[in-house]
């Protein structure tokens, strides 16, 4: 079942479907989608749950983008990579617009939604300071990438925080080489 029939339907009935096990409901409070309980839900459909919170030039980025190409926990907000100076929308809730427009080789379309490549995604990620380090190695771990090559691979970007940056990618490589540690000893 493609999603955009279950768009076209009133709530209360998607919900009649979700309690009778007809379909799923997923993605963030401001952005739901619902999918039939045969479907996959793919990355596409991911993205599309998005596109009603883009204006513009936006693009999705940080855990938002990591959820989209890899799936994983829904992030709490919804994070948009927005051109400096413009404006978002008002009156949008569990969206956060962060004024750094990714350059245009990190964006790609999913599902005719701009999105931040899985490269960008984390590097934005370990750079923003409101970012979790659970989330950093979550999304290291999903996006198969290691985040010290990955900073060693742009290290003329200029950025805020990258002694911070470093040192999350460190801790997000060791996380990860103490999980595969664990997996083999058991």
């Amino acid at each position: 079942m493609h999603p955009a029939p279950l768009r076209l339907l009133p709530e209360a009935e998607l919900q009649v479907m979700v309690r009778d096990g007809d379909i799923v409901r997923f993605g963030h409070a401001d952005a739901v989608g619902y999918v039939s309980v045969a479907d996959r839900i793919t990355a596409e459909v991911r993205a599309a749950t998005l596109e009603p919170l883009l204006t513009g030039s936006c693009a999705v980025g940080g855990a938002s983008a990591v959820w989209v190409h890899e799936g994983g926990p829904t992030p709490h907000l919804v994070t948009l990579a927005t051109s400096r100076g413009s404006r978002p929308p008002q009156g949008v809730g569990g969206v956060r617009y962060r004024s750094t427009a990714p350059p245009a080789r990190a964006v790609m379309l999913v599902g005719g939604v701009r999105v931040v490549r899985p490269w960008q995604a984390l590097f934005d990620l370990l750079h923003d300071p409101q970012a979790c380090q659970s989330t950093i190695d979550l999304a290291a771990r999903l996006l198969g990438l290691n985040p010290v090559e990955l900073l060693a691979e742009h290290p003329n970007v200029r950025r805020p925080y990258a002694s911070l940056a470093r040192r999350r990618a460190t801790l997000a490589l060791t996380s990860e080489t103490r999980e595969a540690g664990e997996t083999t000893e058991s």
